[in-house]
């Protein structure tokens, strides 16, 4: 029976906002244990050498060290990576980025662990880096691994592209460039091991699937999967960059050697240089459309440096290639991709997951295509989005709902894209500068895969406790990084149940306590989870009324909660009735339906959300600088269950698209990091976002969803940064191939225009 209070989709109270807000709520790096060991880590002092030999007495002879750790006290198997275990726990025999770990050091103080780190002695046989994917890529490249440098490839093509740009009155063809960027959570890696009381060894830290991390811990250390507890409830922000292990094996490691519990917290240079980033990416685009501006050709290549590590850069590109035709009907197709290896860092997870990268290419083609036949570039779009049964740019049918249309005819009768034309450049400070304002308006239209696709195994499971009183705990695996995901949990147990939100609790990310539900990761936590808890309260419903029938002699059928009350066929009874002083506990699990068909490492996705952004930008010719002055953000993400939530995730999006649009960009030179601290490495503040934000929900339900919804984490994200680009070339009639665009940029093309 669906029983939908006025909670599913309302604006309720976070269930840890009063706790974050008093400075209660403690996160991994908060956290202390008496008589611990900080625990530092010696990185490398190259991006590119041979090992010849570690020398760690000199660290040994520091005040207050109690062991130094090299690849020879790895007891297991010293490797780990998502994907693919490539990545050494300790370095052996072979550095290949900065932030390689070569040795760890434990003491008293965390001085002294880093006196320590900084006298381990390393001999490097330097070698020279490779910093450019096209060069490892060619014929006779020094490889970084054994199979080669290019860690993935794919390689797509539907239709026939030769007839279908001979067709075209319009071809476009350009290269873009996107940079390496990275997720500027505000908690850096960090977390505390030790034994707890059942003598298991314990990680609390940073991360984004307990499950994952339990094993890679297990299988370094050699130790049976029931003897490593992991846990992570709480975490300050992530987008992706804590999905790969960071501090939890090298923590597991010193507690395992010492048997005493340690910490560590990594520094801002430290985190930057060492966890993964958004790849940075060389893309080719040709497009092409008929007269009567229907979309017939997408020619794409992508060329994604993945770094010195694989993590998850395959999947990556893979969403990059599955994504490179965007939501749109297109016939004639062809995409080629690479994932390469080089020294330059490492690249894997990051919100948007490859499709933020292709968005960018694709939807500048689009309005480039859009001006050559004088088209409004939004019927533009709606002219040629997908429709439930279409095919999808590599060739398998939409078998979900979709949504993309009605963002489209959304945003176009949203305030800002009506007024584009009437709109005046803000009055500025000095009225001198009036003559160098220009205002300009864009528009993107992008989806996402939502899960991890086919061939990936895709699953929730919940456990759901039911007390004497009538309250109820849920307990989950997933981890709340700041997206209000277990808020979101109970609105959807709440609307199954019946039972108010004061009388329900959460218990996350333990894998002590809680099932396995998956990663926190791909939008995918409140389709999967929420999906789970409603089969939880499903359950319960029927296993109490089961109860019911065997105590009370009640016809068969579920049971309802109703306060510390038990209401069914045979009217009510106190539940301590039936209860007694036990709990009553109940497990479901979900498995995310897949696509019909298969192509290779989660391709292809089932289920999608949809968005179209609409941005206004001014730009000061004078000076060069660019100001984001308005945002409507038009996104399905299925219903609605968290109206504050939904918000959220749409203007945090917002700030971190116009921060890829503008500013953001982790430099290298030689493999070296320029970018190591917020001083270099520039993300927007308050004043770089706009106060005019608009989100509106477009609710185009998935059945196969809670209440019907979908996810919207990503789909938030990716559309900004094209718009904002568009808005650029509507503002100078100026494009700009290569991000970020900084005020330099603006008055070199400028200038290149006016001579």
């Amino acid at each position: 029976m669906d029983k939908t209070p006025s909670v599913v989709g309302a604006r309720v109270k976070r269930i840890d906002a009063e706790d974050k807000v008093a400075g209660r709520t403690l996160y991994p790096s908060d956290k202390t244990l008496p008589g611990m060991l900080w625990v530092e880590v010696v990185r490398a002092a190259h991006p590119h050498a041979r090992i010849r030999e570690i020398d760690v007495k000199p660290a040994l002879e520091v005040p207050g060290v109690v062991r130094v750790l090299t690849h020879r006290d790895v007891p297991g198997e010293n490797a780990f990576g998502i994907q693919i275990q490539d990545m050494p726990v300790l370095c052996f025999d072979r550095v290949r980025y900065l932030g390689d770990a070569v040795a760890l050091v434990g003491a008293e103080t965390r001085q002294a662990a880093r006196e320590g780190a900084r006298r381990v002695r390393v001999d490097y046989e330097v070698l020279e880096p490779i910093t450019d994917p096209e060069a490892a890529m060619a014929p006779g490249a020094v490889a970084l691994h054994p199979k080669g440098n290019i860690m993935h490839q794919g390689h797509f093509e539907k239709g026939d592209l030769a007839a279908g740009f001979a067709c075209c009155a319009v071809i476009v063809e350009n290269d873009y460039s996107v940079p390496m960027i990275d997720h500027a959570f505000l908690e850096t890696e960090a977390g505390i091991s030790y034994y707890d009381e059942h003598g298991r060894l314990t990680v609390d830290a940073c991360g984004q699937y307990i499950y994952r991390d339990q094993t890679q811990i297990a299988r370094a250390l050699g130790l049976p999967l029931h003897q490593v507890r992991v846990m992570a409830p709480i975490v300050g922000g992530a987008f992706g960059g804590k999905d790969e292990v960071t501090v939890q094996i090298h923590l597991a490691l010193m507690t395992f050697h010492t048997q005493r519990p340690c910490r560590m917290v990594a520094t801002r240079e430290e985190s930057i240089v060492s966890h993964t980033k958004r790849h940075p990416v060389k893309m080719s685009y040709k497009t092409g459309a008929d007269r009567q501006g229907n979309l017939l050709c997408v020619q794409a290549r992508f060329v994604a440096d993945t770094g010195a590590y694989a993590s998850l850069g395959g999947p990556v590109l893979n969403v990059m290639m599955e994504h490179a035709a965007g939501p749109y009907r297109v016939p004639n197709v062809k995409v080629d991709g690479y994932a390469v290896y080089t020294n330059n860092g490492f690249s894997g997870a990051f919100r948007g997951f490859g499709c933020t990268q292709a968005c960018v290419g694709l939807e500048s083609q689009m309005d480039l295509m859009a001006a050559a036949l004088r088209l409004d570039p939004l019927k533009f779009r709606e002219q040629n989005v997908l429709h439930k049964g279409d095919l999808a740019g590599l060739g398998y049918p939409m078998t979900c709902e979709v949504g993309a249309g009605r963002t489209v005819r959304s945003a176009q009768r949203g305030a800002l894209y009506r007024s584009r034309r009437r709109r005046a450049p803000a009055k500025p400070a000095t009225p001198s500068l009036k003559p160098y304002l220009r205002r300009g308006v864009g528009v993107a239209t992008q989806m996402q895969g939502l899960g991890l696709g086919i061939g990936i195994p895709d699953y929730a499971e919940v456990g759901l406790d039911l007390r004497p009183d009538g309250t109820l705990q849920l307990r989950a695996g997933t981890n709340e990084i700041g997206q209000g995901a277990y808020t979101a949990y109970l609105q959807i147990l709440s609307g199954r149940l019946g039972v108010p939100l004061s009388r329900l609790s959460m218990v996350g990310a333990d894998t002590a306590l809680t099932p396995d539900s998956g990663t926190t990761t791909a939008s995918r936590t409140i389709f999967a989870v929420g999906k789970a808890v409603e089969l939880a309260a499903e359950k319960l419903e029927r296993v109490l009324g089961e109860r019911a029938e065997r105590a009370f002699g009640w016809a068969p059928g579920p049971a309802r909660l109703q306060g510390d009350q038990l209401a069914g066929s045979g009217g009510r009874r106190p539940l301590r009735e039936l209860l007694g002083d036990e709990e009553l506990s109940v497990q479901a699990v979900f498995h995310v339906p897949v696509a019909e068909r298969e192509m290779g490492d989660g391709l292809p996705h089932r289920f999608y959300s949809f968005g179209t952004h609409v941005a206004e930008v001014e730009v000061n010719t004078l000076t060069g600088e660019i100001a984001v002055t308005a945002v409507e953000a038009h996104l399905d993400g299925g219903k609605v269950i968290s109206r504050t939530g939904f918000e959220g995730q749409s203007e945090g999006g917002i700030a971190q698209g116009i921060g890829y649009a503008l500013m953001e960009e982790v430099r290298l030179e030689g493999g070296r990091f320029l970018t190591t601290n917020f001083h270099t490495y520039v993300i927007p503040t308050s004043l770089d976002v706009p106060e005019d934000l608009r989100t509106v929900p477009v609710e185009v339900r998935e059945p196969e969803g809670p209440y019907g919804a979908k996810g919207i984490s990503e789909t938030a994200m990716v559309g900004v940064t094209p718009a904002v680009l568009n808005a650029i070339a509507d503002a100078l009639g100026v494009r700009f191939f290569r991000l970020p665009v900084r005020a330099e940029d603006v008055l070199a093309a400028l200038q290149e225009k006016k001579t």
